[in-house]
């Protein structure tokens, strides 16, 4: 009587799955029927395109930080000479003995500016 049990639930596991992999065929037949190559070559040429974007977008923005990175520059270098120019401005108004402390101090912090200037806009080339 088990043995019954057991063959029949095996025949109906036959059964359902004779029927899934008829379904199966089907659905594989369909789908080489479809233009599945074509797809494929347009989501390559898709693919490519949007590669080439991504290359172009990084080219042009690495070219818009040296820019930025030069003008950058040429500001620090405008600013250091308005304060060169405020400097001298003060030395005058106040007669010059305590000017001269500011100006050496700014002496030391400008040579190390335009240093790390140059670093910089030899690091950007």
């Amino acid at each position: 009587m088990t043995s019954y049990l057991i063959d029949l639930l095996l025949v109906v596991a036959l059964v359902v799955t004779a029927l899934r992999c008829g379904r199966m065929h089907k659905e594989l037949r369909a789908l080489r029927g479809t233009d599945l190559a074509g797809a494929l070559v347009a989501a390559e040429g898709s693919l490519n395109r949007a590669a080439e974007a991504l290359v172009a977008a990084r080219c042009e923005g690495v070219d818009t930080v040296r820019s930025l990175e030069r003008r950058l520059v040429e500001a620090r270098q405008v600013a250091d000479e308005l304060g060169d120019l405020v400097d001298r401005a003060r030395f005058r108004a106040d007669g010059g003995a305590a000017a001269a402390s500011d100006i050496e101090a700014d002496g030391y912090r400008d040579f190390f500016q335009a240093a790390q200037d140059r670093l910089r806009a030899s690091l950007a080339r």
